[in-house]
């Protein structure tokens, strides 16, 4: 499942989960993507996970460049 489909030009996919770092739980995105454009290579999303509570900050990856 991922909160941003990547359907328009540049958007990128981000999960709606990730597993935690720390403690192997489940971390629930917290960022909404723009509406117009989703969430776009070099923006910031949030998640929080349900087990130990830490937040994670991740940049969203240009996966054009990227290989």
């Amino acid at each position: 499942m991922t909160a941003s489909g990547g359907s328009s030009e540049g958007e990128a996919d981000v999960p709606a989960e990730i597993t935690c770092i720390d403690c192997g739980g489940r971390c629930g995105l917290l960022s909404v993507p723009e509406p117009d454009w989703g969430f776009q290579p070099g923006d910031v999303v949030a998640y929080r996970c349900a087990d130990c509570g830490d937040r994670w900050d991740l940049i969203v990856p240009d996966t054009e460049s990227a290989g």
